[in-house]
């Protein structure tokens, strides 16, 4: 079995991420009130990505793929499908060098943001960062 699929983790898996996280030594840590989307090859996290709700504002935080499998286009698909399924706005901090690819998912660049997103923008503000929107 050799299958790529995309999904929502229930909230009682989320120690699942945070092992694939800690794995790849990535700063975030999702929490059971995220939305938790991954991409499983056959039965392993291979991409994940956390949708948090701050203030009632959607925010999308730690992106990641297995070192092993970027550059194959997983993070675009597991952004998309985690999109498509939101409601509202989308809110992310983009590394620099990442806008081209966040603009090709949809995201723009916003230049103002909500106050509970503001605080949190100042910050990662020293990360070379900018504000984006889907």
């Amino acid at each position: 079995m050799n299958t790529l699929r995309f999904e929502r983790l229930a909230a009682i898996k989320t120690p699942l991420v945070n092992k694939f996280y800690s794995q790849h030594n990535a700063r975030g840590r999702a929490t059971k009130h995220d939305q938790v989307w991954v991409a499983y090859h056959d039965f392993a996290i291979v991409a994940a990505c956390r949708i948090q709700n701050r203030s009632d504002y959607l925010f999308l935080s730690t992106v990641l793929v297995a070192p092993t499998r970027r550059r194959q286009g997983l993070a675009k698909q597991l952004l998309k499908y985690a999109l498509v399924e939101q409601n509202s706005h989308v809110y992310t901090f983009a590394y620099a060098e990442l806008t081209d690819f966040y603009k090709s998912i949809g995201f723009n660049f916003v230049l103002t943001l909500p106050s509970a997103l503001d605080t949190l923008f100042a910050v990662y503000q020293q990360r070379n960062i900018v504000a984006m929107q889907y």
